[in-house]
């Protein structure tokens, strides 16, 4: 009963990770999704601009997912929390139980209990070990029941947890859904992001890479790609598997959060929402935060400069880590990367600020993506709505605060 109890447990702390349902694609689907990206195009092309007040309410709706989706992530990971606590308080009892009721099957089995008693040098010692003995039966008791109380708080949170799991998991369908939808108004409210034809090229070479590697590998067009690659005897289809993430750089400190910002860019107040965090100072190096695959790479985007894309398995669950603003790449596309590996140099310089709009100064945006990005979607609204706090998921210290290695829990 208690193994089963722990592997309950460890399911749903498990669980707690696995973002909502993304589909396999094929390069069948990635090429009807970049007919769609061109049409939405035309459309846009055709449709007058949003009216302030329209703005003002995307804008609004966006926030308010933004909030919901963190507040209820917060009490998933409580609860998480409470549930590791309680268990480590049940198996501390268990041992303690187990002590005591080794001393007590001696104690009723042998004459050791006796011998224990009868021993005593003096009646003051005969007293006193009596009452030690009646007391550890007292306590053995008390232990019990206090174990027992905190296998059934630990019940009681898991159903708890179900519910939360449950209905983040039909919250998060339902504004996935409404982000996407918002398409091109949403990547307006992004203050980092791609022109709708960044996206088109973007979608077109990656399709172009696939397009070569199913004629290679004499996959159809229908087949999903994590299959088609397989068939690769080399190994380089199969991205590796991990426990974690690190951090991407060796040093420096947290500069702008995650979520909605303001903030002034050469002079202009900016506002957008902000779907990673920016690391500056202390180490230049940018390195994967995990094993992986460089699923994409994107050379002097409008807003973002050179952007690097790598593909996760962390603990069975697909996701994607973005580095923006880099320079000096020195990875290329399908290449097998592990945490080890430097991906390019920290830009967003001015050096850099000619092709990259979006940039005050050196720093490295860091996203974090549920799916592969590029490979089971591929638009950039979809990419958004996908995005978590990469806090969430990679250990950083507080906003502000420096860190000085990769690998130091906070």
């Amino acid at each position: 009963m208690k193994f089963n109890r722990i592997i309950i447990v460890i399911f749903l702390i498990t669980i707690l990770l696995v973002p909502f349902k993304v589909e396999a694609k094929s390069l069948a689907g990635l090429k009807q999704e970049l007919e769609a990206l061109k049409q939405k195009k035309v459309d846009q092309e055709n449709k007058k601009g949003l009216t302030e007040a329209e703005m003002a309410n995307v804008n609004k709706k966006i926030s308010s997912i933004s909030t919901r989706i963190t507040e209820t992530e917060t009490t998933i990971k409580k609860l998480g929390d409470e549930i590791r606590e309680l268990t480590e308080q049940a198996k501390q009892r268990e041992l303690e139980i187990k002590e005591i009721m080794h001393f007590l099957q001696i104690a009723n089995g042998e004459s050791a209990y006796l011998e224990y008693i009868f021993g005593a040098k003096d009646i003051t010692d005969f007293i006193y070990r009596s009452a030690i003995s009646g007391q550890l039966v007292d306590y053995n008791d008390k232990l019990i029941e206090e174990y027992n109380e905190t296998i059934k708080k630990n019940e009681e949170k898991q159903v708890e947890l179900k519910g939360e799991l449950k209905s983040l998991d039909n919250e998060q369908a339902e504004l996935e859904k409404t982000l996407a939808s918002l398409g091109s108004e949403l990547n307006k409210m992004t203050d980092v992001s791609l022109t709708i034809d960044e996206e088109i090229k973007a979608a077109t070479n990656n399709i172009n890479n696939y397009q070569k590697e199913y004629d290679r590998l004499k996959c159809s067009e229908t087949e999903e790609i994590d299959k088609c690659l397989a068939k690769d005897k080399s190994g380089n289809g199969i991205i590796p598997y991990y426990g974690g993430f690190v951090r991407p750089l060796t040093s420096g400190r947290i500069t702008s959060n995650y979520g909605w910002r303001c903030y002034t860019l050469r002079g202009k107040l900016t506002c957008g929402t902000h779907n990673g965090i920016d690391i500056a100072g202390g180490g230049t190096k940018v390195y994967a935060a995990a094993p992986g695959k460089v699923g994409q790479i994107l050379w002097k985007q409008s807003c973002g400069g050179n952007e690097i894309f790598v593909h996760h398995n962390i603990s069975g669950v697909k996701y994607t880590t973005a580095y923006f603003h880099v320079k000096n790449i020195k990875v290329k596309v399908g290449q097998i990367v592990d945490q080890n590996t430097i991906l390019a140099d920290m830009g967003g310089t001015p050096d850099t600020w000619y092709y990259d709009s979006c940039s005050t100064g050196g720093h490295l945006h860091f996203a974090v993506a549920k799916g592969h990005y590029f490979k089971d979607y591929s638009t950039y609204s979809q990419y958004i709505s996908k995005n978590v706090n990469p806090t969430s998921v990679v250990n950083f210290p507080g906003y502000g605060v420096w860190f000085s290695n990769r690998v130091t829990k906070y």
